[in-house]
Formats: C-alpha cells, structure tokens, sequence
C-alpha cells in the first residue's frame, strides 16, 4: 500500500511539472515573440528596447541560479512554485500599461527571476520523481507537455491576428492580458497539488574511488560512523562494508558538492551546449519573428513560426525516444545537428542582413533568394524538431551527471544559459544577422561534439 501511495504521488507530481510548464509556454511564447514588433509599432518606443529587455530578464534569471537552491530549501517545492510563476507576469503587466522604458526594464526583471526558477524547479521535479530506467522516457513527456504550451498559445495568436498588418494598442493589451490570465491559473495549480517527495536514491552519477565513502559497520549492524545515508547490505559475517554514497545537496554541504563536482570533466563538459542553447533560443525567441516583419506583412506570420516550432518540438518530443530506441542517442544528435545546421543556412539566404534590428520594408532589401513564407515554415520547424531532441537527452544525461543534486546542478545550467542568452541580446546592435548565424554555426557544431564524444558514456 505505501509502495502504491509512493508510486502514485511521483506521477502525479510528473503530471504537475508538465501542466504548469505547459500552461507558463502557452503565455511566454507568443509574449516575446511578438514583443520587438509589437513595441515598434503601436508604441514610441524603439524595438531594440525588446532586446534590452531581454537582457535585464536574463540578468535576473542568473540571480535566480544563486538563491533558487536556499530558498527552495526555506519555503518548500509549493511555495516556490507559486511564486516563481507568479513573477513571470511582470512581464506582462508592463506591456499592457506601458509607462516608460525603466518600467519595462522593472517587469522583465521580475518575469526573469520567475522564468529563471521555471526551468530549475520543474526539470528538477521530473528528475527527482523518475527512475533510472524511466527518466530519459519521462523527459520526453515533460519536454511533450512544453512544446504543447506554445503550439496552443500560438494557435490562439494566429487567428486573432489574421488579417492584421500593423499590430494596435487593443491588439497588444488582449495578447497580454491573456496571458496573465493563463499564468495566475498555472500559479493556482502548482500551489494546490505539487508535494515534495524523496529523491530517488538509486540515481546518481559513477563515483570514483576518492568519493567511496567506507561505513564501518558494528557487532549489531549499526554503522558506527558515516558521512552520508546509505543502504548497506550486511551479512553474518561481515565487519566492514564499502558503498558509494553519493553526498545529499542541502545548505550544509552545497559547497563540498560544487568541489567534488568541480572535479569532474563531465562538470565542465555539459556548459558548453548551454552557448548553442543561448544563441538558438535568442535567435528563435526574438530575432526570427522580428526579421519575419522584413520578409512579410502579414503580423499572423509571427504567432506561425511559434505555432510550427512548438508542434515540431511536440512531435520530437514523442519521436525522438522512438529513434533512440531504433539507434541510440548520438545519432539523434547527429540528426539535430544537421537540421540546425539547414534552418540556419536558409535563414542566411533569405533575410536581409540588417532584418534583427530593425524592420525593413517588404521587397526593398537584398536576399539571396526571394523569400517565402514557406521558408519560415521550413525553419521553425527544423529548429523546433531539432531542438526538442537535444533537450530530451542533454536534461537526461545532466540529471545522471548532476546525480542527487539535482536543484543544485540544474541552477548552474540556468546561469550558464543565461549568460550566453545575454550575449545574443547584444549581437544585433554589435553586427547583422548573418554574423550572428556564422556564430550559430560554432554553437550548434560545439554542442554536438560535447554530448557525442565528451559525454558519451552518459548518453546510454
């Protein structure tokens, strides 16, 4: 009975993370895609402040990589839930009642500390309720349930932008407004039903022989002393027993935890997708449907691009486990990699270079080849498709990496991301957009290499 209770109370913690994940991607999505465009034309204020924004948003979000652990610690998986998605709609609110540039900058702030914590807290969640054996498969379906938000949420914005070829004042306040809405209702479900639970003690990454800690067991079977808890088998006739024991992140012992880890390669080796995760998601997130703008009048096609991308990741996020499966994971990525690398070169050829800072009017600027709507098509769902697969796995391996510290492991990969998040804000007013995709090139390459050969003996 308390092994069905157990069972029970992990998935539908699963079943949590997804929904109040998916609910968050139904409203963040379609917000910041539409942000650049939106400030540019039914306001006074310059688009390049979307970008500014942004910054001030990931700023935050890396603060949250340091106060995420105690605080999550203090007040319990609840609390931090509710808040954390709470704060995303700062950035909402200063769209809809626009006063100045530093009010703007105030709300991103706010919506970076909750949008920080969101990718910490619910990755962490489907981790730590899942098995070995079940993890990468229950990523999958989390990763499923995060691409369902913004293909919903694009959905929505599609159609209510059809015919429009200027974004209005009602056009922005509605999006916005919405979106809010969704986002208190994601708040409410966290608050209620997500519970902590023990983490699962069977997963942690391979120790070495200097992180074995050895219990010394006595005459009655009681471990005379010990470092850690952990499970020992004894025999009648045995005095000693040596275990692996993998050190338990809390206040206490989140120093030793980052030395030990520090120590590792594989530590190092997974920040390193987290550069191509910065400049993909800031090219997918704000340049790409700014740049849409150049190529097309119709605003509809903004919310498309979303629309195709998360039902690309939504497919991926259901296929890619069926390819692991058939092959093994550095095929996928082999895969991911050549279809980032053919969205990228087509986003080359049709844009204008000067298309990410500021909009061009339709048919006046040099491409390479004529554009066409069914180009963004082709390009978001590669990103889209490709991106999902790199998800799934990259979170499956840190989480065998990161072992029982997960909170921990994952604040880390949320500081790195932000920081190269950061520097794709900077790339439009430092060079154009076909700079900025050579660099995506680099990214996306690095990427590849660190998961298939640095950490391949994590990737089965």
């Amino acid at each position: 009975m308390a092994l069905q209770l157990c069972c029970d109370e992990r998935t539908k913690n699963l079943i949590v993370a997804s929904v109040c994940m998916s609910m968050c991607m139904m409203a963040v999505y379609p917000a910041s895609s539409v942000q650049n465009v939106a400030l540019a034309e039914s306001t006074n204020i310059d688009l390049n402040v979307g970008y500014y924004s942004e910054i001030v948003k990931y700023v935050a979000c890396i603060l949250v990589g340091f106060i995420f652990h105690p605080f999550y610690k203090l007040v319990g998986i609840k609390v931090t839930a509710a808040t954390t998605i709470l704060l995303i709609t700062g950035g909402f609110w200063v769209m809809i009642w626009i006063v100045n540039e530093a009010v703007i900058y105030f709300g991103y702030f706010l919506s970076g500390l909750g949008a920080g914590a969101l990718w910490i807290i619910w990755p962490m969640t489907v981790m730590d309720n899942s098995e070995e054996s079940q993890a990468q498969r229950n990523m999958g379906y989390w990763w499923m349930a995060e691409a369902l938000g913004p293909t919903v949420g694009a959905l929505i914005n599609y159609f209510y932008f059809q015919n429009v070829t200027t974004i209005s004042s009602e056009n922005r306040v509605m999006l916005y407004s919405i979106c809010c809405a969704i986002t208190v209702i994601a708040a409410l479900v966290a608050t209620i039903t997500v519970t902590d639970i023990t983490k699962s003690s069977a997963r942690h990454r391979p120790l070495k022989q200097d992180e074995i800690t050895y219990v010394e067991i006595d005459e009655k079977g009681q471990k005379k002393e010990y470092e850690a808890d952990v499970q020992v088998l004894v025999g009648k006739s045995e005095e000693k027993a040596g275990v692996p024991s993998p050190t338990q992140p809390d206040e206490t012992n989140a120093a030793e935890w980052f030395r030990k880890m520090a120590k590792t390669k594989e530590f190092w080796i997974l920040l390193l997708p987290l550069i191509y995760w910065g400049f993909i998601w800031g090219y997918f997130m704000k340049m790409l449907p700014t740049a849409t703008a150049s190529i097309s009048n119709r605003r509809d096609m903004i919310p498309l691009t979303t629309l195709v991308s998360g039902a690309a990741m939504l497919i991926g996020a259901t296929s890619w486990n069926f390819v692991a499966r058939c092959f093994n994971n550095t095929v996928c990525i082999i895969l991911a990699t050549v279809m980032q690398f053919i969205a990228i070169t087509l986003s080359i050829l049709i844009f204008p270079k000067n298309a990410a800072s500021e909009i061009v009017e339709v048919g006046t600027a040099e491409t390479y080849i004529k554009p066409d709507n069914i180009y963004l098509v082709v390009i978001a769902g590669l990103i889209g498709l490709a991106d999902s697969g790199v998800s799934i796995i990259y979170y499956t391996v840190a989480g065998r990496v990161y072992g029982s510290g997960t909170s921990l492991g994952f604040s880390v990969n949320n500081n790195g991301f932000c920081v190269f998040y950061i520097v794709s804000m900077f790339a439009p007013s430092l060079f154009d957009l076909h700079s900025y995709c050579y660099c995506m090139f680099g990214a996306v390459l690095l990427m590849c290499l660190s998961l298939t050969v640095g950490l391949r003996r994590f990737m089965h």
